[in-house]
């Protein structure tokens, strides 16, 4: 079902008062103008432009850098910056826009804060992009320590490892941005980043929009989809995360009267990433980071089968992703790379088949239903 055009009463010629009475008075009668406008397709957006190359795109972000990682409470007090980006003929081409620290644990304790992109919708439009995706978190390194750079390489791997295993997952494009003091009281500073795509773009891509869909019941949700998130959640080792209070969890609903999509993310609390600030949740009887602990939905054998086969399916392509990033010291990938192909032990299959395999039909235990994470 295409999505309805809210606008669309301006789209007819009538006023307002004559369009209800020609309504009232006709009801067959056939107005184009009040049948559902479909959502225009969707253009290049900024996050297309900037990641066009497929590889860490060289961006530079000028902005008051004191007012950035010292004021970082703040609620919709955005700060005005610029971003040097290179255009598509190679040449560097600047916008102006406007930043603010995000997130919460983060940005709380990490020595430079993420920020959320907030691009101007007409310069979008002038420029020949979609203007209705005009906000990008950036995913920056957490702590002015050697490791950090790994512990945000091994996050944006997670991001890529999840793009094989599902398309229904977020784009991310490797950045190495300089940043720039406006004020002139620092030197520039360059490291890398993680851009992320717009809510609403990955929402419109995958076929539906964003659902503020708290404690929803399984049976609303694709449990095929939350089965291979809840996997790969398992596979990457990572708790910090639940479909039912949308902790790093967004739940997409498809168009047409579709099933609610999970769509994961942030993985700087997972066994895979393993970030010096990410503490084993003591409640779920973890007591190290890398521990696996299933969390999803119970399911049939016939679905984690199928589950499990496609992981399997992938685990080449997923063991080249990660030794082919060169970006990551070899030390690092290697130890990235054992930790995925542990999934695939006896072991933890088994282990995996234990706490996500839901009771046989008339067993004791399906009157229970479906476990909730």
């Amino acid at each position: 079902m295409k999505k309805t055009n809210p606008s669309f009463f301006h789209q007819c010629r009538l006023p307002f008062p004559g369009l209800l009475m020609l309504v009232l008075l006709f009801p067959g009668y056939p107005l184009p103008c009040l049948q559902a406008q479909p959502v225009p397709e969707k253009g290049e957006s900024i996050f297309d432009l900037l990641g066009k190359n497929g590889k860490a795109v060289q961006l530079a972000l000028r902005t008051d850098m004191d007012k950035l990682i010292n004021n970082r409470a703040r609620e919709d007090d955005y700060q005005p910056a610029k971003l040097t980006y290179p255009d598509a003929g190679g040449n560097v081409a600047q916008l102006e826009l406007d930043v603010i620290p995000r997130g919460n644990y983060r940005r709380r304790i990490c020595d430079f804060p993420p920020i959320l992109f907030n691009f101007s919708k007409d310069g979008l439009e002038k420029m020949g992009l979609d203007r209705r995706y005009d906000k990008m978190k950036l995913v920056t390194y957490c702590k002015e320590e050697p490791e950090a750079e790994g512990h945000l390489l091994k996050e944006y791997l997670a991001y890529r490892i999840y793009n094989l295993i599902s398309p229904k997952s977020y784009r991310v494009q490797l950045a190495r941005i300089t940043y720039q003091d406006s004020e002139g009281k620092h030197e520039n500073m360059e490291q890398y980043g993680i851009l992320i795509e717009d809510t609403d773009e990955m929402a419109r891509r995958i076929g539906g929009l964003e659902c503020e869909c708290w404690n929803y019941p399984p049976d609303s949700i694709s449990l095929a989809d939350e089965n291979r998130m809840s996997v790969f959640q398992f596979m990457i080792g990572n708790e910090d995360w639940s479909t039912q209070t949308l902790r790093n969890v967004k739940m997409i609903r498809l168009d047409g009267g579709g099933k609610v999509v999970p769509v994961p993310y942030d993985f700087d609390f997972s066994g895979f990433v393993e970030t010096p600030y990410a503490v084993p949740n003591s409640q779920l009887g973890i007591t190290a980071i890398t521990q696996r602990k299933f969390l999803g939905f119970k399911a049939r054998q016939e679905l984690l089968s199928e589950t499990v086969k496609a992981f399997d399916l992938k685990r080449e392509e997923i063991q080249s992703l990660i030794k082919g990033f060169d970006i990551l010291v070899n030390a690092e990938r290697k130890k990235a790379a054992r930790y995925i192909d542990s999934f695939y032990k006896k072991k933890v299959q088994e282990k995996l088949a234990e706490e996500a395999l839901a009771p046989a039909p008339g067993s004791a235990g399906d009157e229970e239903g479906a476990a909730k994470n």
